[in-house]
């Protein structure tokens, strides 16, 4: 589920730089145009596939925890940050091949998925400990990350112990 995995990813992807602060990012052209040529990841006639495994942060969270299926989310994810203001999360998971990339986009599918952040996050016991904006395809701005933490301000107003007691976002 490891994201930013070289072997599936391949170290010409480049995770540091980012676009410019945008309120919203589509998929970098050098990433769409790699990703149309490989049939696993984009139809033509319908874009990226809609990972199976992706799920609103909000939806996961039980208990103030965050369950992801049946257990405690320990590791990393990919997520976005859609245009409703909504984290969606999943893994890095291909169900056309299951060796196959699995970039951000799959999150939300389509032919232009736009997102106001995308990156890496990481859970222990079912706390969110970090996020980060670790996108080859999206190269969100750092300054895109508060647009993640202003969700997060919202999900503390009613689950205050979902995050991990090293997440310093609030400080």
């Amino acid at each position: 589920m490891g994201s930013g995995d070289k072997e599936i990813y391949g170290s010409s992807i480049n995770f540091t730089g980012s676009q410019p602060y945008a309120p919203t990012y589509h998929v970098v052209a050098g990433m769409l145009e790699k990703d149309k040529q490989n049939p696993n990841i984009y139809d033509p006639k319908k874009g990226y596939f809609h990972n199976p495994t992706a799920i609103p942060l909000r939806d996961a969270i039980e208990n103030n925890q965050i369950i992801f299926k049946g257990e405690q989310m320990t590791g990393t994810m990919i997520y976005v940050l859609t245009e409703d203001d909504e984290i969606i999360i999943g893994e890095r998971y291909n169900p056309n091949r299951n060796e196959a990339r699995c970039p951000h986009p799959t999150l939300i599918g389509g032919k232009n998925p736009t997102v106001k952040c995308a990156g890496i996050m990481k859970f222990d016991k079912g706390k969110i400990l970090s996020a980060n904006i670790s996108s080859g395809h999206y190269k969100p701005n750092a300054e895109s990350l508060a647009k993640v933490y202003d969700v997060f301000r919202k999900i503390c107003e009613t689950n205050p112990d979902v995050f991990h007691e090293d997440f310093k976002w609030r400080h």
